[in-house]
């Protein structure tokens, strides 16, 4: 049965009780199975692979502005062709599909998609409204801390670090929300964490979906992040593209 706290909601994937009709529209399409129709203009994007579209980076000179990246600002960026992934994972690829209006990040730190050089892919569009991008990002947790600092080093599976509630505990120790729904799914023999996060907050990237796997040792979450201003646009696209997500086992 679901577990209940104060201001949270965190379900089995056989049970769920989100407490408002929203959430439980969510959850019904993300967690229950449903199919939901190939969106128009999706493409498959590979970790260490040519990415399906163009690339944004910053203009030789121009570097990284403070705030919000705005990919569309054609002053500070320009488009590119690159490969997505293998800065932060190790051997271990993935795939998802996403909408060809996501522009992957590249250029920043060490050639990856971000300054800081903890992202494994980062893809940004400011298509949806709001004043907002809308942002998928690959992580694998911890950044460029060493591997065996990581907590999940040496495990086979995320089961291996408890629970939905007690893995996203480790994943994300200072995430704090209003409204959670978590279940478990199982693609190719390798188990999932999924989540539908949100916070009550002014602040942008207050909506996040997730899911999480574990595979020889290594963690890859697939976070889509909105803010309320865009959410109801990037919704459905966004639960699109976590239900996709896949890591590519070995023998594939």
């Amino acid at each position: 049965m679901c577990k209940k706290t104060p201001g949270v909601s965190s379900c089995s994937p056989n049970k769920m009780l989100p407490k408002r009709n929203m959430m439980k529209a969510i959850g019904s399409a993300l967690f229950l199975g449903a199919a939901k129709p190939a969106i128009s203009g999706d493409v498959l994007f590979q970790s260490q692979e040519a990415a399906p579209v163009l690339c944004t980076r910053p203009k030789p000179g121009k570097g990284r502005p403070l705030g919000i990246i705005d990919v569309e600002n054609k002053e500070v960026y320009e488009r590119t062709r690159c490969i997505v992934g293998g800065y932060t994972i190790g051997d271990t690829k993935y795939e998802f599909q996403a909408p060809d209006i996501f522009q992957p990040l590249t250029g920043f730190f060490a050639g990856g998609p971000d300054p800081a050089g903890t992202l494994d892919m980062r893809l940004e569009t400011m298509k949806y409204g709001g004043n907002r991008p809308v942002t998928i990002v690959i992580s694998n947790g911890k950044g460029n801390e060493s591997k065996e600092k990581r907590p999940w080093s040496g495990k086979k599976s995320i089961t291996d670090l408890g629970n939905p509630d007690q893995f996203l505990k480790t994943f994300a120790p200072q995430l704090v929300v209003n409204e959670k729904i978590a279940t478990v799914e199982e693609k190719d023999g390798i188990v999932y964490y999924k989540y539908v996060l949100y916070k009550a907050a002014a602040n942008y990237n207050n909506r996040k979906v997730i899911s999480a796997a574990i595979y020889n040792g290594d963690l890859i979450a697939c976070v889509g992040l909105a803010s309320d201003s865009n959410w109801e646009k990037a919704k459905p696209v966004l639960l699109n593209v976590i239900d996709s997500f896949r890591i590519i086992p070995n023998s594939a």
